[in-house]
């Protein structure tokens, strides 16, 4: 623009041989009119006195009458450079016909004091010299004045007020205090216009337009609220400070201005004049603040807290170690349970590692676990039957599939898994003493083929009677299910079947974990780079007023304070291996507790440990588009937390680990189809299937995994429903979570939130909670007994996620808003001048997640002793 005005004033010098010039001294403080003709051209020198001279020049324009094409140049020049204006010229939609700018300074800050340049002449004196020239053959009436800017200069720890217009930017000026190494900008004002704040190095010309400012200084929209941090090896001169007023709200609200059809108006009413500015210009005040930012001793004083808080956890796990080795401490904490050495003699299965059992043809059942597969069906004569081996399916689901960790081979053909899990769930009693031949009836060669001696001569008990009235009582029953579920029934599976399963939870979570992370880490490290040099401040959402930048971070805190998840996921590891241990030098006995699955339990550890790395990515530029990358593992914990849960009861009939991560796997793929285009249909689509999903996963869970999504099993479960409830406690669960559920949906229907992330975890996070206040309270009624210790880590637990779901939907920013909306959200750090609410909430979640997944992992402890036989599903 400075180029073609240059241009056009060349062509019009040419062009007319005729061109008078005034050159006029005149005096700052004082208004001028003149009368520009394109043969008329004024040189004007502004000279301040002694006391006008300590401060830079500010200088207003008015003109009327000219055109875009044909405007008014105005040229400045200092000793420091030259600087060139048009008026009128186009200001968003409108043409405005009057300016303001602040000239670059003579004076020279304290950095810059130094030997004279041979180029400074004894003469030499401060002020500016202005050259008006039109092109417009039309005369130009200019008004103008020159006026120092006295209110320029920033204080420390001072508040200072300026008022911006959209024509006159206000320009402030910081100069760093010797022994000064970095300070922090706060910017405050009471009304909600959008203006930009431009942080500019002590070079001149200053950049006072928006196209200038968005190009090549650092800056941000602001409308109620701005901060940055800045240090004195980017600006070893001091900054500058210029506040300028955009011409609408777009860039703040996020909502697009709206034209004037001014084009319209001049094809139907013949008017030709471009849209006049405002009677009122758009203003803004701002108070601007410079205060002292943090002192490397505060950045350590930080650290370190952090890091001793949580290194406590390890100290603490160390002294209970320590203390089990005192005989009255050891004998609160020790296991009460069955060992396996303690029931070899009762069966030499048992102490094979195998457990068998036999059953006739007439009822076609027959179930085997253990380490070596067994499987005899006798026929009627009690000559057995021999059984063709098969493959396993590939349709085989995670309720009816095999009893092996691999793609072994299975036994008959004629008697299905699902009919062995059916029968196993509708008669646990009788698969129960078939396990252990010395309870069997009939002789210990033939389990169940010797036959009373009333029933060989064909006379009918009252004992039979009463059978066939169960068994009749029991098939009328929504898929042959008993009226009372033990976990007998459903903990069939081999010791190592159920360690593999676990196991493959972990294997899974690592290989995900590793492709998921490293493009992250590329991605955010992008980020960072395109945050250093394009200077938009608008690229990242962070909480300006809580923002402490370190080496290459721009909010080092935030990233910092997701050690905890770090330290906490391998001190539970660390905790579970040790228990493995113990387990390993004393197996205990197989029918005996709740089965362990470490493996499921080691997969919240290490979920934990990736939560820390992504958070901390996220972190590094949080914004809409890398959100997913702080939420996606919190889905994992949240899902494997409930998975975790279930399989306590139902270990037989658990989610398979590649279906939970195919599952989750949707869950990340409709996030960011919510982020990038979320909507009404997003949301109608959204609803339908949160709420079919649950729905079907309810029956699912009601029916212990013997529901299909068939007409078949549909017309099962509808007559069940709405008989009697077969479990009652279980129907009461599903109720609450489904009108939890269906709250959350209906909410977002009707709001259609922007941050769908966010409402995904609110869901899970919920429904998680709900699940282990119905295991607690389910163990209460149910009289089983929990050790001291778990109502330590629960209560610990529920102190910890209170404040930290409280920091949580308090929060510091929001990416769903424009950058500028978000600011609103920013407050000051809340401990040790180093922490903010999120920080707060990376900790205390930290700490709340350890003591909960104690909480799963000790609060059956008190089973070990107990039958499974006696032990209830719920």
């Amino acid at each position: 623009m400075i180029s073609w005005c240059a241009l056009a004033l060349c062509v019009s010098v040419v062009l007319a041989s005729n061109i008078t010039v005034e050159q006029r001294i005149l005096n700052l403080e004082e208004e001028y009119t003149l009368v520009v003709t394109p043969s008329i051209e004024f040189i004007l020198q502004f000279v301040p006195n002694e006391d006008q001279a300590e401060f830079p020049s500010r200088l207003w324009v008015r003109s009327v009458g000219g055109d875009t094409s044909r405007p008014l140049l105005l040229t400045a020049r200092t000793k420091t450079g030259a600087t060139t204006w048009q008026l009128p010229y186009q200001s968003g939609s409108m043409l405005m016909s009057e300016l303001e700018r602040t000239l670059c300074w003579d004076g020279s800050p304290t950095d810059a004091v130094g030997a004279p340049s041979e180029c400074e002449g004894a003469g030499s004196q401060r002020g500016f010299t202005l050259h008006l020239a039109s092109a417009c053959a039309a005369p130009l009436t200019v008004t103008l004045r020159a006026a120092p800017a006295r209110d320029w200069l920033l204080g420390f720890q001072a508040r200072t007020t300026v008022t911006a217009t959209q024509t006159g930017p206000a320009v402030n000026y910081y100069d760093f205090i010797p022994g000064q190494n970095s300070v922090r900008l706060i910017v405050e004002s009471e009304d909600e216009v959008c203006a930009t704040i431009s942080v500019q190095r002590y070079t001149c010309p200053l950049a006072e337009t928006i196209e200038d400012i968005d190009l090549t200084t650092l800056r941000m929209t602001v409308m109620r609220s701005g901060a940055v941090q800045l240090s004195r090896s980017l600006y070893p001169m001091g900054f500058y400070v210029v506040s300028l007023v955009r011409p609408d709200d777009a860039a703040c609200s996020g909502e697009p201005a709206p034209e004037d059809d001014w084009l319209l108006e001049a094809a139907l009413w013949a008017h030709t004049d471009r849209p006049s500015p405002p009677a009122t210009l758009r203003q803004k005040t701002f108070t601007l603040t410079v205060r002292a930012s943090l002192s490397r001793a505060q950045y350590m004083v930080g650290a370190g807290v952090t890091v001793a808080v949580f290194l406590l956890f390890y100290a603490g796990f160390a002294a209970l170690v320590l203390a089990q080795r005192w005989p009255a401490c050891a004998r609160l904490t020790a296991p009460r349970a069955v060992l396996a050495d303690a029931h070899k003699s009762e069966s030499g299965a048992l102490s094979e590692g195998v457990s068998v059992t036999g059953v006739t043809a007439e009822t076609g059942v027959t179930s085997v676990t253990g380490v070596t597969s067994v499987t005899g069906v006798t026929s009627d004569a009690g000559t057995p039957v021999r059984t063709a081996r098969r493959r396993r399916g590939s349709d085989a689901t995670f309720d009816s599939s095999d009893a092996s960790d691999t793609d072994s081979e299975e036994e008959s053909p004629a008697v299905t898994n699902d009919t062995i899990t059916n029968n196993m769930i509708a008669n646990p009693t009788a698969s129960s003493s078939a396990a252990n031949p010395t309870t069997s009836p009939g002789t210990p060669g033939n389990h169940g083929a010797a036959s009373p001696p009333d029933r060989a001569n064909g006379a009918v008990t009252e004992g039979d009677a009463i059978e066939r009235s169960t068994v009749q009582e029991e098939t009328s029953r929504p898929f042959g299910l008993p009226a009372r579920l033990h976990v007998a029934a459903l903990a069939r599976r081999g010791r190592r079947v159920l360690r593999a399963r676990s196991d493959r939870y972990l294997h899974t979570l690592y290989t995900v974990a590793v492709f998921y992370a490293l493009p992250v880490l590329q991605f955010v490290a992008a980020f960072q780079v395109m945050l250093n040099i394009s200077g938009s401040l608008d690229m990242c959402y962070y909480n300006f007023l809580c923002a402490h930048p370190a080496g290459g971070l721009s909010d080092f805190n935030h990233v910092f304070s997701n050690l905890g998840y770090l330290l906490l996921g391998a001190l539970f590891m660390l905790q579970l291996q040790r228990r493995k241990r113990n387990r390993k030098r004393a197996p205990r006995h197989e029918e005996y507790g709740i089965p362990a699955h470490y493996g499921l339990l080691s997969s919240l550890g290490a979920a934990m440990m990736v939560v820390a790395l992504l958070s901390a990515s996220y972190h590094v530029c949080p914004n809409s588009l890398n959100f997913q990358f702080d939420t996606a593992f919190m889905y994992v914990l949240a899902v494997l937390c409930m998975v975790k849960i279930y399989q306590s009861r139902h270990p037989d009939i658990n989610a398979r680990a590649h279906a939970t991560f195919g599952v989750l796997a949707v869950f990340i793929a409709l996030v960011v189809w919510g982020v990038l285009g979320g909507g009404p249909l997003f949301w109608s689509v959204f609803t339908v299937l949160h709420v079919f999903t649950f729905l079907l996963l309810s029956l699912r869970i009601y029916y212990v995994g013997q529901f299909r999504l068939e007409k078949s099993s549909l017309a099962v479960a509808a007559r069940g429903l709405r008989a009697r409830p077969l479990y009652t406690p279980r129907l009461v669960m599903l109720l609450i979570a489904n009108a939890a559920n269906w709250g959350f949906a209906i909410y977002g229907l009707l709001t259609h939130a922007g941050d769908i992330a966010t409402h995904l975890l609110n869901v899970l996070l919920c429904n998680t909670l709900l699940y282990i206040v119905f295991y607690v309270l389910m163990k209460l009624l149910h009289g089983e007994r929990i050790r001291w210790y778990s109502w330590c880590f629960l209560a610990a637990a529920a102190a910890c996620w209170v404040p930290a779901l409280y920091f949580f939907t308090s929060g510091s920013t929001d990416w769903s808003a424009t950058p500028a909306r978000s600011r609103h959200r920013n407050h000051e750090c809340r401990v040790l001048q180093f922490y903010d609410s999120h920080d707060l909430w990376h900790m205390l979640s930290a700490a709340a997640l350890y003591f909960t997944f104690n909480v799963m992992l000790t609060w059956d402890d008190g089973l070990s002793a107990v039958k499974r036989t006696e032990i209830a599903v719920f």
